[in-house]
This record gives C-alpha cells, structure tokens and sequence, in this order.
C-alpha cells in the first residue's frame, strides 16, 4: 500500500497544474440533506461602455526578475513565508523525496538557517490574527507516505520558530484560513479528512462533517461561515459532480455554519467543462482573498473546454462572477504552449491578481506572469526566457513589498529538488515596459501602498536615500518623505542613461545602453568596468585605453540581472 500511495502523490504533485477532471462522472447526494447551490455563473462586466480599459489590456512587457543566492537546502513542497523586507522557506522534501525538519530566512542578500522543530512536507500555512504564522501537519516519510499532526508558528518579528498546537487529525496536503481569532484546517491524502480542525488561540478540536478532499479551497464570508471544495479527493481521483432534479451538473461543496457547528451540502455551477484548478502545496486561503465592493470574495483559476479562465467568488452575496475581459493565452509568441499553475495570487494593496505560467521546456523555459487589476480589468503579461526547470513546481509567494518571491521546485521525475531562488518584479497592469511613453522622460516613479503614483522627472536629480523607517528622495525643487511601511515599491522608468558620481574630484561618469551595449564615457584612462552574475562572480572586467568609450555588450549572455561597476559606484542592469 506504501508503494501505491507514493505513485499516487508524486503525479499529483506533477500535475498540479491545469490538470483537472474534466470528464468525472456525476455522484449523488449523501446524507446532508437537500443541497443549496449557486445557480449559475455571471460575467462580472456584462455591460461596459466604452470599456475606459479597453486599450490597456492584454498589454505585452518584458518581465523583471533576480537571481538571488540560492537556498542552503534544496527543497519543494515548502511554505514561504513573507517576514519583513525579506521571506522564510520552510520544510518541504529534498532530494530524494526526503522531508526536511530546516527553515532558512532570506534578508538583507542572504541566508540564514532558523531552527524548528517538525518537518512540514506538503503541509500548510495561514497567517494568524497577530501577524504570526503557523505551519501544520505534511507527510511524515519519504515518497509522500504517512501524516503528521504537529505544527509551528513563526514570529517575524523574532525571526524564531515556537512549537504549535497538535491537530486532531494528522494531516497532509491540508489547507487552513483564519477568521477573526479562529482557524480552520480541513482536507488530507490518503488519510482520514471527516472533520475541520478548529484553532481558538489555545488548542485544536474537531468540528462539522466534512467529504474527504485534499489541497481544498477555503472560503469564509463576513458571518465566518466556510466554503470547502475541491478538484480532487484524498486519494487524486476526481471529487465528482453531482446531477440535480433538473438534470443540470455542479461541484459539491461543503457549508459549515460557524453559529451552528452544522455541515451542509453547498453546490457551486462548475462543471467538467468548467473546473477549478488544484491548488499547489504552497497557496494560502488569504493569497487569493480580496475585497471587491465591500465583500470576501475569492479568485478562483479554472480550465474550460476553451482554455483558462479567471472567476471570482463573493462569499458574502454568494455570487461567482467570470472575468469576461480577460483572455489568458495557451501558447507563446513561438507557438509553445504555456502552463498555467493553479491558483492565483493577490497583491490587495494596489488590486493586482497574478497568474504565473511556463511554456518551453528544459534549461530554455520562458516565464510568463500575468498581472490583472481586478477594479479595474487592466491586465499586462510579462514574459522573460532563459529560466531551468521546476518554476511551476517551485514554492511561490507575494512578499511584503508586492514581489514574488519563486523558490525551489523540482525536475527529472519531481523528486529531485532544486536550490535556485529569485525574486520577480510584477508587472502594473495595464503598463507596458517595452515601449516608453512618448510623453515623458526618464522618471523615478514611487508607487504607494494607497494605490497613489509619485513622479519625479530625472532631470529634477532625484537621490533616494533611508533614514531609520523613512524613505527621502531629494531633488533640486523639494524633499518629500515618506513611510517605509507605505512605500509598495520606486522604480526607474523610460532611463535610456544613468550618470554615476564618483568620489570628489573625480569627473562624472556617464552610461548609455543601447539595446545590449553598454557604453561608459568619462572613465579615465587605466580604471575599470566590471560585470558580475547576482552571485557574486566575475563574468567580464575591461580597461579604459586613453580616455576613450569603453562599451560592454551582454548580447551573448543569458537573461538576467548583471551587476556593472564603474569607478567606485555599481548598478544592477537587466538583460531582457
């Protein structure tokens, strides 16, 4: 039986991506009662005028991206965890589909190991109501065999791991969602899942009536009742539809009453040729939970018999909308079909939805990262080439300062995990970065946690400097200040230049890139440019001869970011 349960989790795992059941046979109703249901599916803009977007969706970029130090420990099947400016992987399995008992903070350019006390492979996460996290359950043997029922909640704040509550089923491949003070854990694999796990700040009991699922959906509305459904039952196979009296199909859904303790059948209008994607190991309930007009609603990627489609669910009006603007491609400019990983994630403070897919394969996959404003319907997709294998099954994250933190994953047979570790800049959505605006000029762009835009023109001067918890750009009109805390992120825009000053009495120094040519003016004769990988090594240094241009061209060199030092002062450029 071991032996069948290994097989079973590995091609889960492998196809956590848009492989759904799409031809599952339709179930009867158990012993739940009469089952509610949403009747059907609207478009959530069934009548735009004159769509204001219109001309800003579907916008094509080029996606920016890091290559930070890899992990100390290959892993996949892991949490990442956002913790200040930087993010904590934890647990998985390593190589050779071993569960690893390590968690490693990133920060400040590198890695530190913390301790913690269980090993947490296919587990879960959930952020809790003072800003903790708690990690729970995984398999507890090699190959995805056998549960566990431990937990530990990480402190960012002490960048420390404390030993958690036992659950009261041991589980793996869970799912769990905290509303108010409580949390709520439900689904399992291969292992019992008839019960949600309730957390009320001091221990773990078990409540409602739950079917047996694995890697659920949680939904909760604004009275704390839950939503449970899933694509796949604990053992992979599809959860089935169910047939009602007028012969229409939907997907069964558990309804637990929080006021009530009571389970009820909930049906939802998805169907085999409309299904949710699974959910990868890593997503969090709250990774796709936003607020749309005053409500908990819920982004939810399924496959369709035409192709990927974004919805949405408003649990507190129970309503599923469709995003009719949105057309999600199935294959890249070279005719290579992308995979889109389930699930989506949210950046609720600038109202941005993310899909992240791949096309190409081997050492030459292309990334793919859709950004939708779902206010909005603006929506850009970013590619870059160039990336190994194991982005779909790498651990993904949306960290504090509204990056994506890609870690780990796997190749060869999903089992063989991966270090490699990166940190990639989300397009704005409706924003193309290939072609500057023919209205402005090179620019520092501020962009707030409110949703609020700051420009500052480059010939204005602006200098960016950090002073205790405050960001102070000063130029040659004004200093503004702002709060670290509210700053999403500043960017550089439209900079066809960069002029570096060198220590006094030096000249400045001026770069021009054009394309992948970089050309450096004032250097004097005999110093140095230099490039250097993000790792640290040095991949190319030239010599000024006589005062003259020296220009560096990246045109061979993968896509990436390069580190380019000048004189005394370095800059980090982007090979697209």
């Amino acid at each position: 039986m071991n032996k069948t349960k290994t097989i079973l989790r590995l091609a889960l795992t492998a196809a956590v991506m848009l492989v759904v059941p799409m031809m599952a046979e339709a179930q009867t109703v158990g012993p739940k009662g009469t089952t509610e249901r949403v009747a059907s599916i609207k478009d959530i803009r069934p009548q735009r005028a004159a769509a204001r977007a219109a001309e800003r969706q579907g916008v094509t970029a080029v996606l920016q991206y890091e290559q930070i130090a890899d992990m100390p420990t290959a892993r996949m099947s892991h949490q990442v965890l956002p913790s200040g400016n930087g993010f904590v992987v934890v647990g998985g399995r390593t190589t050779g589909s071993t569960p690893t008992k390590t968690a490693e903070l990133y920060q400040d350019g590198g890695w530190r190991s913390l301790s913690i006390g269980n090993t947490h492979d296919g587990a879960f996460s959930v952020k809790l109501a003072d800003g903790r996290y708690m990690v729970g359950g995984g398999f507890s043997k090699q190959g995805g065999v056998g549960q566990t029922a431990a937990t530990d909640i990480y402190d960012p704040q002490a960048h420390a791991f404390s030993a958690g509550p036992q659950l009261t089923l041991a589980r793996a491949q869970a799912k769990a969602i905290g509303t108010g003070s409580l949390v709520y854990v439900s689904g399992n694999w291969y292992a019992t899942d008839n019960v949600i796990d309730r957390y009320d700040g001091s221990a773990f009991q078990a409540v409602g009536n739950m079917d047996s699922r694995s890697n659920p959906y949680l939904m909760a509305d604004a009275e704390g009742n839950l939503l449970v459904f899933s694509a796949y039952n604990i053992e992979g196979k599809s959860f089935g539809f169910h047939t009602y009296d007028d012969g229409s199909v939907g997907l069964l859904a558990d309804k637990y009453l929080a006021s009530t303790g009571q389970t009820k059948y909930f049906g939802l209008p998805f169907t085999p040729q409309i299904c949710p994607t699974a959910l990868p190991d890593d997503m969090r309930s709250e990774d796709y939970h936003v607020i749309f007009n005053g409500h908990n609603c819920y982004l939810i990627l399924a496959e369709t018999t035409t192709g990927p489609q974004l919805f949405m669910i408003d649990w507190d009006d129970v309503t599923i909308y469709r995003f009719n603007k949105v057309t999600i491609p199935t294959a890249d400019a070279d005719g290579n079909a992308i995979t889109w990983r389930g699930g989506v994630l949210a950046n609720t403070a600038v109202k941005e939805a993310y899909l992240i897919g791949v096309s190409g394969s081997g050492n030459k996959q292309t990334l793919h990262v859709i950004s939708l404003n779902y206010d909005s319907d603006e929506w850009t997709i970013a590619s870059a080439p160039g990336f190994p294998q194991g982005l779909l099954t790498a651990s993904w994250t949306v960290l504090n300062d509204g990056r994506l933190a890609c870690t780990g994953g796997g190749v060869k047979d999903n089992t063989d995990a991966q270090r490699r570790a990166y940190i990639i800049s989300t397009p704005v959505a409706g924003q193309d970065y290939d072609t500057p605006q023919p209205t402005s000029g090179p620019r520092l762009v501020v962009w707030l946690k409110s949703g609020e835009k700051v420009v500052y023109e480059l010939a204005e001067s602006p200098k960016t400097t950090f002073s205790g918890k405050q960001l102070i750009i000063r130029t040659v009109k004004a200093t503004a200040t702002y709060e670290r805390k509210d700053v999403l992120r500043y960017t550089y825009e439209n900079a066809v230049y960069l002029g570096i000053d060198l220590q006094p009495g030096e000249r400045r120094v001026q770069m021009n890139r054009e394309g992948d040519q970089i050309t450096f003016r004032g250097l004097q004769a005999g110093s140095t440019a230099s490039v250097y990988a993000v790792n640290g090594t040095l991949i190319e240094q030239r010599k000024v001869v006589d005062d003259q241009p020296l220009t560096i061209s990246l045109q061979n060199r993968p896509h990436g970011v390069y580190i380019v030092k000048a004189g005394t002062e370095t800059i980090k450029v982007m090979k697209q």
